[in-house]
């Protein structure tokens, strides 16, 4: 059981660096095509007229889609202080604990977001904008975002010892 949870969770780690890696390209695919745009622009060449649009969803799935890899990562906002002053048995218990209460929550929230996508895509909303993306997309977005979340906290459950012990190791480091 402990080799399908492993080999699981380690083809978990290759998905989400792909997303990652997907991430952090297109923001830097952004980064050389906004200024590309103004010299367009200003030289009365034309203008890439969906680029603005195009960062807009780019960056809401970026987020989105990134959201697992930074829980996984310990790059989230976090408050260590009450833990790291608990016995090891008690902070690891704690870490659980929440790890139990944010997968039950992305549950939640990646059924609600399921169940819109769907209802979207009955219906055929569309947003009122110039680079049309079917509404639905963006919600499936949302859910697959959630249940990449709600994984990543019961990996994050197994983890626990090591996590505590990281965050342990890093406020003596931080400590005067």
């Amino acid at each position: 059981m402990t080799l399908i949870l492993e080999a699981t969770e380690a083809g978990f780690n290759r998905l989400l660096q792909i997303l990652i890696a997907l991430v952090a390209g297109s923001i830097g695919l952004f980064a050389i095509l906004i200024p590309f745009n103004l010299l367009l622009i200003k030289a009365n060449w034309g203008a890439i007229w969906w680029l603005h649009e195009a960062v807009e969803y780019a960056l809401y799935v970026g987020i989105f889609l990134g959201a697992p890899w930074v829980l996984q990562q310990g790059a989230h906002v976090r408050v260590d202080v009450f833990s790291t002053n608990l016995p090891r048995r008690l902070a690891v218990q704690l870490e659980r604990l929440l790890d139990c209460f944010g997968a039950g929550l992305c549950v939640i929230l990646c059924f609600y977001g399921a169940r819109a996508a769907i209802w979207e895509f009955e219906d055929g909303t569309l947003p009122d904008k110039d680079l049309r993306i079917a509404n639905w997309y963006m919600l499936a977005v949302f859910a697959i975002s959630f249940f990449l979340l709600t994984l990543e906290f019961l990996f994050r459950f197994r983890r626990a010892r090591a996590i505590v012990d990281e965050d342990a190791s890093k406020s003596v480091k931080a400590s005067f």
